[in-house]
This record gives structure tokens, C-alpha cells and sequence, in this order.
């Protein structure tokens, strides 16, 4: 189940692009808010991270003043119709981009690996891997598990959230590597 988003973090997206037309802007910034619960959607449905409900609206307000400046006459029911279309479309095509990319096998190999151990043994696996984790990306996992967006941890570490998100995973992938593959003597470091 996603988590549910705190009251400030939705945001009026048409300040971003401003038309020039104050009523292209009303329209754009009421087509906004109306969509922004789609882009969530599609987020979660397509890319399922909730995240990136953001930057499918920055990609779709950016694409709808577009449109409205060189169709001043158009409806906000209109806009709010071309926002989610344009929502939707990049959500696909995000999917299909993440779907011809190689699963690095993080959560799926935890998952082989643990799925015949008993709960004792799942248990003190996770534990010698959490270990292994730097003080860096074990903060980072606490947050994602307490349902922080990259966003806000970003926020909190004073970073960009993409260099948040790529240097923990950069992380989570050497662990990976470092592992024990199945069939391998399994040798404590």
C-alpha cells in the first residue's frame, strides 16, 4: 500500500511554467491540481514509487503550457484531460524503459535466498546485511522504511534526490556483488 502523502507536499504547478496569460494560468494551475492525484496514481500503477508522481507532473505542466499558449481558448476540462494523457503516456513509457533494464537482482536474490530459510535464519541474514550497510545508506533505508519520499531524505541530507537515490543504490548493488552466490561456501567475513 502506498504511504499517504503529508498535506504540504502537493505544490501549484503552474508557478513552474507561467504562460504569460493570467487566465492560461489559472486554467493550467486548476488542471494541475486536478490531475495531481492521477500522476500519483500512475506512479504507483506503472512505476510503483510514488516519487515519481513529481516528475510526471513537472513533464506534463511543462508539456500543457505548451499547449495552452498556442491554445489560449481551450477548456481547463480540456487541459486537465491533456495533463493525464500526457501523465499516463510518460508513466508507460518510464515503464517500458525500467522493463527492458536488467533487474539487479537486490531484492530478488534476498528473496530466493530467504525463501527456504527458516524466520530464525531469514532474521539473522537481514541483520549481517544491514551491517554491512555504511552509516550513509543505512539512515537512508531507515527513512524509505518509515515512508519518506527521496525528496524529503534529499531535504534532510542537504543533497540532490537523485544523487540520494543513485549513491544508495550504487551501495546496495557492490553489497550485492559481495555476496555469496547460491552453491558457494558460505564464509563469514
Amino acid at each position: 500500500m502506498p504511504p499517504t502523502r503529508r498535506v504540504g507536499q502537493e505544490r501549484k504547478w503552474s508557478s513552474v511554467y507561467p504562460t504569460g496569460n493570467a487566465a492560461s494560468d489559472e486554467k493550467l494551475e486548476a488542471a494541475g491540481q486536478a490531475s495531481w492525484s492521477y500522476a500519483s496514481l500512475c506512479a504507483w500503477t506503472y512505476l510503483n514509487d510514488g516519487d515519481t508522481a513529481h516528475d510526471l507532473m513537472d513533464h506534463a505542466i511543462e508539456n500543457a503550457s505548451h499547449y495552452i499558449a498556442r491554445h489560449p481558448e481551450r477548456s481547463a476540462d480540456r487541459l486537465t484531460a491533456r495533463i493525464k494523457s500526457v501523465i499516463r503516456r510518460r508513466a508507460k513509457q518510464l515503464a517500458a524503459k525500467n522493463g527492458r533494464e536488467l533487474p539487479s537482482g537486490l531484492l530478488v536474490d534476498l528473496e530466493h535466498f530467504l525463501v527456504a530459510q527458516p524466520d530464525a535464519e531469514q532474521k539473522a541474514y537481514v541483520n549481517e546485511l544491514l551491517r554491512r550497510l555504511s552509516p550513509f545508506a543505512s539512515s537512508v533505508l531507515k527513512w524509505r522504511w518509515l515512508g519518506y519520499s527521496w525528496r524529503e531524505i534529499a531535504k534532510q541530507l542537504a543533497m540532490d534526490h537523485t544523487a540520494v537515490r543513485r549513491a544508495y543504490f550504487r551501495e546496495i548493488e557492490s553489497l550485492h556483488h559481495r555476496l555469496p552466490r547460491s552453491g558457494d561456501l558460505h564464509q563469514c567475513d
